[in-house]
């Protein structure tokens, strides 16, 4: 992973992607929009991203205090982890990472826009890697986001029995 970022890090612009899958989402994302406007929730039609949807996450933002909940975890998002996020609290997760997670989540919410980037993280069986991400944020009225469509692509550690010693997923 030497040529990924090497801390958690937001990324200044979507231009920093290198990952095709969040690439395919952002486009999807942006095909939602109509005037300007962000996408509603029942804009995203699962079908109509079958490549993508099993390492997408949901989530409901919550207000005062800020929390996020997972809605839905796609099958791959839970087998990396190696627990359900499914109506689970970012912050009841007990992550190291958690703080970073919840920020990023923050920082759709106060833009109203999508959100790159790249953190390190615990896998399953205590395997270390590491995710690029995107977050994009739907809106019920189209301006005030209350729920997040995220994507991950996953970097596990060299030789990793999560993935079959495979570098990459």
């Amino acid at each position: 992973m030497s040529d990924h970022p090497a801390t958690d890090t937001i990324y200044e612009s979507v231009a920093a992607v290198r990952s095709p899958i969040i690439l395919e989402m952002l486009a999807y994302w942006e095909s939602k929009r109509a005037n300007g406007r962000l996408p509603r929730p029942a804009d995203i039609d699962p079908t109509e991203i079958p490549r993508l949807i099993a390492t997408i996450v949901i989530a409901d933002l919550e207000f005062n205090p800020f929390r996020v909940r997972y809605r839905l975890a796609g099958t791959r998002q839970v087998h990396i982890l190696g627990n359900e996020l499914t109506g689970r609290y970012v912050d009841e997760m007990g992550w190291e990472e958690g703080p970073f997670v919840h920020r990023i989540f923050a920082r759709a919410h106060e833009t109203a826009a999508p959100v790159f980037g790249f953190y390190y993280w615990g896998f399953r069986e205590n395997t270390r890697g590491a995710s690029e991400f995107g977050l994009f944020p739907l809106s019920e009225d189209g301006v005030t986001v209350n729920r997040v469509l995220g994507i991950d692509e996953f970097f596990p550690d060299p030789g990793s029995p999560v993935f079959g010693g495979r570098q990459r997923l």
